[in-house]
C-alpha cells in the first residue's frame, strides 16, 4: 500500500470513529463512545481495572491501560501515529512519573486497531522493547479473534509475570497511577 493510500485509509478509519463519537446513543459512562462500546462494556472495564490492581500487587511496576477509539482528525492530518500518539500518552498519564520509573503504558487505538506498549527508563534496563512489542502482537491476536477484553487480560498477565520476575514486590509498594483505563 502506498504511502498515499495509508494516510487515506487512516483518515477514513478516524472519520467514521468520529462520526460514531457523535452519535451519541443512551446515557451512561460509555454513551459518548460508540466505537468503545463496540469492543468493551462497562463490565469488562471493572475486569480489565481489577486485572491491573490484582497485578500490582506481585511487583513494583505500574501499568496504565489507555484505550482511545481516534486520533484527532487535526493530529492525524499533521502525521500523528499511533506510535506517537501513545508517546504523548505516556506524557500526559504521568506513566514516568514513578518512584522507580517502572511505568507501562498499555496503548490503544481503537479506530485503526492499532496496539503499542511503552516503558519508562527503569523497565527497559530489564525488559526490552522486544518483550514488549510481543506483549503488544499478543494484545492484537486476541483483538483480531474477537476477544479484545482478554487479549488484554492476557497482555496484564504477561506483563505481571515480567515485572514480578524483575521487579517484585517490596513492603512499601504504593499504587501510584490509577487502575482505571483512560477513555478518550
Amino acid at each position: 500500500m502506498t504511502h498515499k493510500n495509508s494516510m487515506i485509509k487512516r483518515l477514513l478509519q478516524n472519520l467514521i470513529a468520529s462520526v460514531l463519537d457523535l452519535l451519541r446513543i443512551g446515557d451512561g459512562p460509555l454513551s459518548g463512545f460508540t466505537l468503545l462500546r463496540k469492543y468493551f462494556s462497562t463490565k469488562d472495564l471493572k475486569e480489565i481495572t481489577s486485572a491491573v490492581g490484582s497485578s500490582e500487587k506481585s511487583h513494583r511496576g505500574e501499568i496504565k491501560v489507555s484505550i482511545e477509539t481516534k486520533i484527532p482528525l487535526f493530529q492525524l492530518i499533521n502525521g500523528k501515529t499511533a506510535s506517537s500518539r501513545a508517546l504523548e500518552m505516556f506524557s500526559f498519564l504521568k506513566v514516568w512519573n514513578t518512584e522507580e520509573k517502572t511505568g507501562i503504558l498499555i496503548y490503544l487505538l481503537l479506530s485503526e486497531k492499532k496496539i503499542v506498549t511503552l516503558a519508562d527508563k527503569g523497565i527497559y534496563k530489564r525488559i526490552g522493547q522486544e518483550k514488549l512489542n510481543s506483549i503488544s502482537e499478543i494484545i492484537g491476536e486476541g483483538f483480531r479473534s474477537g476477544k479484545p477484553k482478554e487479549a488484554i487480560l492476557t497482555g496484564i498477565k504477561e506483563l505481571t509475570e515480567e515485572l514480578t520476575k524483575h521487579f517484585p514486590a517490596k513492603r512499601k509498594n504504593p499504587n501510584e497511577i490509577s487502575n482505571e483505563p483512560y477513555i478518550g
